[in-house]
C-alpha cells in the first residue's frame, strides 16, 4: 500500500516499483541565492533486517537488462527456482540504478544541459529471473515483456529548464525517472518475497553549494 500506483493513461493501475528525481535549483548571481539540490529515491526492497541509516534503497546493475534476455546476459541467474528462493530468503533492493546514468557512463563527456539521462533505472536481475521476463519486441523504449505483453516499464523525465548565471546551455530542473509494474505481476512478487519481508526504502537527500551532486558523495 506505500508504493503508489497510476491513476490513469495506458498504465491505469501499475505500481510503481522505484522512483528517484533530482530537484535543482542554480546560484544566481542577482539577486544572490545559494544553488541546492534535493535527491528523492524509493524502491521496493526485500529484507528481514533494518537497512543502515543513509544507504540507497537501489542496487547496481546493467543497462543491458532492458535490452538482452537474462538467458545471455547471465545464464547462471537465469534460474527462476533459485531466483524465488534468494528473494524470499536474501536481504535486496529489487531495483536498480543502471550504468546507463550519467553517474558512471565511462567515456561520454557530462555535459550541461540536456545530455546524458541522470538516473535509468532498471529491475534487480532476481525479478526479471522470478517473473520470466524479457525485452519488449521492437523499438518501445525501456519495456520488458511476458507471455500476456508488456509486464514492467521504465520512464523519464525532465523538465523547467533554469539558467545558472553563465554562459551555458540552461539546465533542467528536475530530472527523475521510475519503474512501473503490472499489477497481476506485483501481487505474484510480492507473494514470492512474503509479506513481512516486504519493505518501501526511502532515501531523500539535501545538497547546498555550487556542485551538482548526482549521488550521495559524489559531484560534478
Amino acid at each position: 500500500m506505500a508504493l503508489p500506483r497510476v491513476s490513469s493513461g495506458p498504465y491505469e493501475g501499475w505500481v510503481q516499483l522505484g522512483f528517484a528525481e533530482s530537484q535543482l535549483t542554480p546560484a544566481r548571481r542577482y539577486p544572490e541565492e545559494p544553488a541546492r539540490q534535493v535527491q528523492i529515491f524509493v524502491g521496493l526492497e526485500a529484507g528481514g533486517h533494518d537497512v543502515p541509516a543513509g544507504s540507497l534503497p537501489v542496487a547496481q546493475a546493467s543497462w543491458q537488462l532492458w535490452t538482452r534476455p537474462l538467458l545471455y546476459l547471465a545464464p547462471h541467474l537465469a534460474d527462476s527456482v533459485t531466483a524465488a528462493r534468494h528473494l524470499s530468503t536474501a536481504d535486496q533492493p529489487l531495483v536498480a540504478l543502471t550504468d546507463a546514468s550519467a553517474t558512471t557512463l565511462v567515456d561520454a563527456p557530462l555535459r550541461p544541459g540536456l545530455g546524458l539521462p541522470h538516473y535509468v533505472l532498471a529491475p534487480a536481475v532476481s525479478v526479471i529471473a522470478v517473473l520470466g521476463l524479457e525485452p519488449t519486441e521492437g523499438i518501445c523504449g525501456f519495456s520488458l515483456s511476458d507471455g500476456q505483453g508488456e509486464a514492467l516499464i521504465g520512464r523519464q523525465w525532465r523538465g523547467h529548464l533554469v539558467h545558472d548565471g553563465h554562459y551555458l546551455p540552461l539546465l533542467p530542473a528536475v530530472e527523475g525517472a521510475d519503474l512501473l509494474i503490472r499489477p497481476d505481476l506485483f501481487t505474484r512478487l510480492h507473494d514470492t518475497i512474503g509479506a513481512t519481508r516486504c519493505h518501501v526504502g526511502l532515501h531523500a537527500s539535501y545538497t547546498p553549494g555550487g556542485q551538482r551532486s548526482l549521488l550521495p558523495g559524489t559531484t560534478v
